[in-house]
């Protein structure tokens, strides 16, 4: 078993201190940078963000999500590192107690910070969101409701070329915890 545990620490130590002189290099000369100057370039002033996904089947009390919530997003760079956006996204279901379905939608308005100032990696966008927003909920035979609520979101996007990519991300927003889609930047 010890001969076991030291192989696997071996290998790992090895597997962390292999990392090319290349990539070292500029990995150190970008922490070496003010923090100011810093941008691993995957947010700034001025980005235009444009998002579509879809989101896990959700349920709360006794209704169930028959179809994936699907959401969009957009959101805008107001300095290097922050955003606000918008978000709205649509989500159907059945209670599972009756034949009563439910459709509902959750608009929001959200604050977004990226981590762009201390990750340097350039395909790769770290971000988390705060905000405000509605939840407008027509439940069948129980009625409609509005009520507001309290936003967060964290994700991360990886960029395939300089505008289009994958993202993913958790959060609150009573139609999913979790969602995936695609993301265009301009």
């Amino acid at each position: 078993m010890r001969k076991l545990l030291f192989s696997a620490v071996a290998v790992a130590a090895l597997a962390t201190t292999s990392v090319s002189d290349a990539s070292a290099q500029v990995i150190k000369g970008f922490y070496k940078q003010p923090y100011k100057a810093r941008n691993n370039g995957t947010f700034d002033k001025g980005t235009g963000i444009f998002s579509v996904g879809l989101g896990a089947p959700y349920g709360y009390g006794g209704y169930r999500s028959t179809l994936p919530p699907v959401y969009v997003k957009y959101e805008m760079g107001i300095m290097d590192e922050v955003g606000i956006g918008v978000v709205g996204g649509l989500g159907m279901g059945k209670n599972r107690f009756n034949d009563d379905g439910y459709f509902a939608t959750t608009i929001g308005a959200l604050g977004y910070y990226h981590f762009n100032k201390f990750i340097p990696l350039q395909k790769l966008d770290v971000y988390a969101g705060l905000g405000i927003g509605v939840d407008i909920n027509n439940r069948g035979g129980d009625g409609s409701d509005v009520s507001a609520l309290f936003l967060y979101k964290a994700g991360v996007r990886y960029y395939f070329s300089n505008s289009f990519g994958v993202y993913i991300e958790s959060g609150y927003d009573l139609l999913s915890v979790a969602n995936a889609g695609i993301t265009i930047r301009f």
